[in-house]
């Protein structure tokens, strides 16, 4: 009896595992259709790589040529940078100087001739005049030839130049401008602003400032106008040169003049407004200000006996100050524009005090600051 039931017990597991197998098989296909079974990947051999995939080719795109403007401002930079980088070196003070800021003032319908101007930006803390200059370019197929003012190829190249580039007048002043110019004494200039106006007359590196009055900065005196170092036409630095070569800057400007590069000022023509803006660096700049300064194509001009609105600037390594009929305005003082000529005195003069002349007041109404 027992080994009866033994035989059933087996004869049922065995039914239940059958009819398992058979369940599964019809899930499977349910599930899986014939033909989707995952096959088991075979192993790589020595004589069966896995093959690599092909990614398309793509060939660089070619960089456009660059324009004849962008050439020729990377040499004007590279030139200036040579050339002018040991005197900015040391009148800077420092062995790092920035890159020259380039000004295309004109270049022919040819792309062969142009002129314009750069100017090597003073270090922060520095309130020197930025060092610049003009420059005449030729170019021979896609070379640039730049020569600055002051250099031998500047004196061939402006007298080659067509007129497109550079008219015949403005060729002319810049011939004196390249040419060595006398010391300031003399120069018959006036102080750049209105008669009548009393300034504060501040010290600066190779130059002066003057800060007051209605900030109306004046031309000292007539010549052609430039404009340096600002990627705006109305800030910057300004440069008025005269006929005879002598070049007055004008720094920290803005709501400068509309008069085009090259463009005729007379004495007192309006330049622009005294401001705290720096497009071409410097030191900081707390007020509003004018920096003003001499020049030649060979670089700044000292002010040390400068003759100017009747008085005589004096600057040395320990003060700047000014003169007249014994008078002495220290810097941090203001300083009375008197115009160009003085006619003589018909009374004697009060010590320690400038003679006042019949026809151009001792003091503006305003009283010493100019109405401030």
């Amino acid at each position: 009896m027992l080994s009866l039931v033994n035989r059933v017990s087996a004869a049922g597991a065995a039914i239940v595992v059958t009819v398992g197998l058979v369940l599964a098989a019809i899930v499977e296909q349910k599930v899986l259709p014939v033909g989707s079974r995952p096959r088991p990947a075979a192993a790589p051999g020595p004589d069966r790589a896995t093959p690599r995939r092909t990614l398309p080719s793509r060939s660089k795109p070619r960089r456009k040529p660059a324009s004849p403007a962008v050439l020729l401002n990377r040499q004007v930079q590279r030139v200036a940078l040579t050339e002018r980088g040991p005197v900015v070196r040391r009148e800077y003070g420092d062995e790092t100087i920035a890159s020259p800021v380039v000004g295309l003032s004109r270049i022919d319908p040819r792309r062969a001739w142009a002129f314009g101007t750069e100017a090597i930006p003073p270090p922060h803390g520095i309130t020197a005049m930025p060092e610049s200059s003009l420059f005449v370019a030729h170019a021979t197929g896609t070379r640039w030839k730049v020569a600055l003012a002051g250099t031998p190829d500047f004196a061939a190249l402006l007298r080659k130049a067509p007129t497109s580039v550079l008219p015949g007048g403005e060729r002319t002043v810049l011939e004196h401008y390249d040419a060595p110019v006398k010391a300031a004494g003399g120069a018959g200039l006036m102080l750049p602003w209105s008669v009548g106006q009393s300034w504060t007359l501040l010290p600066a590196d190779h130059g002066v400032s003057f800060d007051g009055g209605d900030g109306r900065v004046l031309a000292a005196t007539e010549g052609r106008l430039y404009r340096l170092c600002s990627s705006t036409p109305d800030r910057g630095l300004v440069l008025v040169i005269r006929a005879d070569g002598l070049a007055t800057d004008y720094y920290q400007l803005n709501q400068i003049t509309q008069v085009p590069d090259g463009g005729l000022v007379e004495q007192g023509d309006y330049l622009g407004r005294t401001s705290t803006e720096q497009p071409c660096g410097g030191g900081e700049a707390p007020r509003r200000l004018v920096r003003f300064g001499l020049r030649n194509a060979a670089g700044p001009i000292p002010l040390d006996g400068m003759r100017t609105s009747g008085w005589t600037l004096h600057q040395t390594p320990a003060a700047v100050y000014a003169e007249r009929d014994g008078l002495r305005v220290e810097a941090g003082n203001p300083l009375l524009n008197f115009g160009m000529t003085l006619p003589p005195s018909p009374t004697p003069s009060v010590p320690g005090l400038p003679t006042r002349s019949p026809n151009i007041p001792l003091l503006p109404s305003g009283g010493l600051n100019g109405g401030r």
